[in-house]
This record gives C-alpha cells, structure tokens and sequence, in this order.
C-alpha cells in the first residue's frame, strides 16, 4: 500500500477494522499489485479500489475474478470508483447487480476560513457561538481516552441512526478501531462538551498525497443540538492548521453531502460504487 495506494481506503488498518464479519485475505501481485478482500457466509467482499496504478486495473481485475469469481460464489464490491466499476461491469455485464453509489466530496482548504466571514455563513456562525457559550468544550487525544466512553458513542450513534432509518451501518469497524487504539490514524481526538464524551475525529492522509488529508471519522451521539456541526468545525480547523491543501470528506449520501460541504461555496466530488457479481437471478 506504500507504493500503490492511492485511495482512502488504502489504509491496512483501516481495512482490517471493516473486515469484522469475516475473514480478511489479500490478493497479490509478484509487483506488489494487490486487492483486500475478506471472506464470509455470504461470499467474498472486495474493499475499495485495486491496490494498484489505475492502468493496471484491466490486468489486476481481470485476473482477481478469473480466479475467485465461479458460479457458486458472488462477490461483493464496496466503494469502487468509476474507472474500476465500468471494467467490472463491462467484463461481467450479466452478472453484474447494482447495489448503490454515493458520492465522495473533496474540499480545497484554502477555500475554507475559519473565521466564517460574510452573510453566507451567518446561521453556522451563530449556531457555533451558541454552543460554545452554552457548554464546556474540551478536546482530547482519543487513544488516552477511556475505551468504555468511546464505545458508548458508537453505540448511541448507532441507535440514533437506526431510528433515523438508515440502513447502510457498520459500527463494527469504529468498535474495532478504538479497540485498536486508533492504529492507523495520523490524529484521532475525543470531544467532551459538559464533561462527557460524545464525539471523535480521525483520519489520516490519502496514501501517496502528502498534501490530502482523509477526513475518515466524524462520528457523535445526537445528544446535543449541534453538537455535529462543532464536531465537524473542530476537524477542519485541525486539518487547516495541520497545512493539508485538499480533504476527502469521505463517502456521503445527500444528507451528509449537504452536511458536510456547509462551510465551502464550492467544491468537488467524485462517485464511489457499490454491486454484486453473482449468477444467482
């Protein structure tokens, strides 16, 4: 992953943590190519890109299906990009079953001040204010935090969102990330707002671009109005501070999206995707 990673995704802790229901394997190339699976009742699920330079993606699929992909196994694919997408689905047309895509924001940090100057930004800055006049904030390293208070965030996250109807949730891998201590990361903070922790920040930069930060984690407990928008206020204000040029945001559905490009006019995206191969109709 060192010399060919290139997504967020290409992180091998990061992968390791969302191979929590089942067992993860490595596909290897004799050139260092590689694709991160992880086996499981269901089949085989392949995560994120091919670990390898996008004009080997022909090569490296190619052979990756040639010899895993047989009439009594489907395969997964979670949060591929269109170019390792259309060679999927061009090769395997009528096995291939579409899942759902989301999109994937990335925000020039140049573009963001933190002062959240003019009209456009007023209703942010008056729910900041508010908040922190309203409560005690305090930021702190996550991997000297209590792993209890940690788990307990995940947890009420967890609830709320289910309530809230989503259905694409998988709080084993944060699960599996505090109790990593946050191998992985380059920073990962705790927020405590009135004493309590209910929220978390991590990421680490896109492999091979020093200059990009993956902003991977935002994760909080509802349990306070707005508590999200300062959570997301902190982690920008860090990434800026840190120097990073751009930040991938991550994978968003609309709601997301909208959430977190908030404090930017502009910016760009790109589509990840998520399918089956499978011969089953």
């Amino acid at each position: 992953m060192k010399k060919h990673g290139h997504t967020p995704d290409h992180n091998f802790d990061w992968l390791m943590y969302c191979s929590d229901e089942g067992e993860p394997k490595t596909a290897i190339w004799d050139d260092g190519y590689a694709v991160w699976y992880y086996k499981n009742k269901n089949g085989l699920v392949a995560v994120s890109d091919p670990i390898a330079p996008i004009n080997k993606y022909q090569e490296v699929i190619g052979e990756f299906l040639k010899t895993l992909f047989d009439p009594d196994r489907r395969i997964r694919f979670l949060d591929l990009r269109d170019e390792a997408h259309d060679i999927i689905r061009n090769l395997y047309t009528d096995n291939y079953k579409f899942d759902y895509d989301i999109v994937w924001p990335v925000v020039d940090m140049n573009l963001f001040d933190p002062e959240l100057p003019g009209g456009h930004f007023k209703d942010i800055r008056n729910a900041l204010s508010k908040f922190n006049r309203e409560h005690g904030i305090e930021i702190k390293d996550a991997t000297s935090v209590d792993r209890k208070g940690l788990h307990g965030i995940v947890d009420r996250w967890l609830d709320d969102r289910k309530k809230a109807g989503i259905e694409e949730l998988y709080p084993g891998r944060y699960h599996n990330m505090i109790d990593g201590s946050f191998r992985g990361t380059k920073s990962a903070r705790a927020m405590f707002v009135d004493g309590k922790a209910v929220g978390f920040n991590a990421g680490w930069e896109t492999p091979n671009n020093t200059s990009q930060w993956s902003a991977a984690i935002g994760l909080h407990d509802f349990s306070i109005k707005d508590l999200g928008l300062a959570l997301l206020m902190e982690d920008l204000v860090w990434i800026k501070n840190a120097g990073y040029k751009t930040c991938d945001l991550e994978g968003s559905d609309p709601q997301a999206l909208r959430f977190k490009t908030q404090f930017f006019l502009k910016f760009d995206t790109y589509k990840t995707y998520t399918f089956w191969l499978t011969n089953q109709t």
